[in-house]
């Protein structure tokens, strides 16, 4: 795996390029890449502007650079161009400070009119730093990016869906020196090409399902703790003789999404670990499994469902209401009042599933169980 360097050009402590980087970090971590953080602003400020690399934080921010395969360079956008404190890191850094590595750029800004600044301000100045690889780099709107307490990010679908690319893109990029990559579905559905498994843990059409629930968890809720990194319940319980399993997705053998269900009590299944791939959503594909997971719920004996999905997931929340799922909160008060959203569904015995399975435009990714 590579080693990445992510080095944030923000002067705000509160900031929104650093919760798209937050997020990235996450993705890079979960895929096993050993990630590296330098925050400019924590760098002494006067022997930066003097470009004293003698000073041991510069020195140590320099040497990170140069043990990097691979650097993500984020930065707000001001005056149309990047931070003056990444300008100032960059003018202090060898000519070719980045000569055989492949670069990332990622820049967020508050207006459209700036969407140009990451090929016409920050580009020019990394190609000329003697970089292997550029990647495509990507402009995020400070709209779409909504900032909790304790460093939970929402990003929305309109930046996750283009930074999922890029970032795959650069991934794919990295693993061409080590192998070929996995190939991947096509981004467009055809549902009549689906294949549905019922599946347990441990199997290797989890693998994306588990990692991409890790990320949207630990992204959203801004912390490392039993549900985000998905061992609040033992995996035994997803297990077919205790009367749980999994659903995946497939297309040309290769997942698009999925999700699980297990034992709540004797007449009530749980829904877990719900997911669409960020390639596939806005496709139905949520739907899809949740009628799958009922169907699973009515064979293995169980006559309602009961799930709950986290105050920071509008999407999943959405889903269900469209679903047909009972809410057991009140749905006008504010969800970071309430926490954990629980829904309730009785199961028809004997149901078959729709066909086709109608897809929803608003929602399609589902993330449940984050918060207890």
């Amino acid at each position: 795996m590579s080693r990445i360097l992510v080095i944030s050009g923000s002067p705000s402590a509160v900031s929104r390029t650093d919760g798209v980087l937050s997020h990235l970090v996450r993705r890079f971590q979960v895929g096993g890449h050993e990630v590296q953080q330098v925050r400019l602003r924590d760098l002494p400020a006067g022997p930066l502007l003097a470009a004293d690399v003698t000073r041991p934080e510069i020195a140590a921010a320099v040497r990170a650079v140069d043990a990097a395969d691979a650097i993500v360079i984020g930065s707000p956008v001001f005056k149309a161009a990047y931070s003056g404190l990444l300008k100032s890191f960059l003018d202090l850094l060898p000519q070719f400070a980045f000569r055989g590595k492949s670069v990332l750029p990622i820049v967020t800004g508050g207006s459209p009119a700036h969407v140009l600044a990451v090929d016409y301000a920050l580009r020019p100045v990394l190609a000329s730093m003697g970089p292997e690889h550029i990647g495509q780099g990507w402009f995020v709107l400070s709209e779409h990016v909504q900032l909790f307490p304790g460093g939970g990010v929402l990003l929305d679908a309109k930046a996750s869906a283009p930074l999922f690319e890029v970032t795959d893109a650069f991934l794919g990029h990295l693993a061409r020196s080590t192998g070929v990559p996995a190939p991947v579905a096509p981004t467009v559905i055809d549902h009549d090409r689906l294949e549905v498994s019922r599946v347990s843990h441990p199997d290797p059409l989890l693998d994306p399902l588990l990692a991409d629930l890790k990320v949207e968890y630990g992204t959203r809720y801004g912390m490392d703790n039993p549900n985000t990194l998905l061992v609040e319940v033992p995996q035994s319980d997803f297990d077919p003789a205790n009367r749980g399993g999994f659903v995946v997705l497939t297309i040309d053998g290769q997942p698009v999404a999925g999700g699980a269900i297990r034992r709540k009590d004797d007449e009530t299944a749980e829904v877990k670990r719900v997911w669409t791939s960020n390639r596939h959503r806005r496709q139905g594909l949520a739907r899809r499994v949740m009628a799958e997971l009922e169907l699973l719920a009515v064979d293995l004996g169980y006559g309602r469902i009961y799930l709950t999905t986290g105050p920071r997931q509008p999407e999943a929340r959405d889903l269900y209401l469209a679903s047909g799922y009972a809410p057991q909160f009140d749905v006008q008060a504010d969800p970071e009042s309430i926490g954990p959203l629980p829904f309730v569904k009785a199961l028809q015995i004997g149901g078959t599933l729709p066909n086709p399975v109608p897809a929803v435009d608003s929602v399609d990714t589902v993330l449940t169980g984050v918060v207890r």
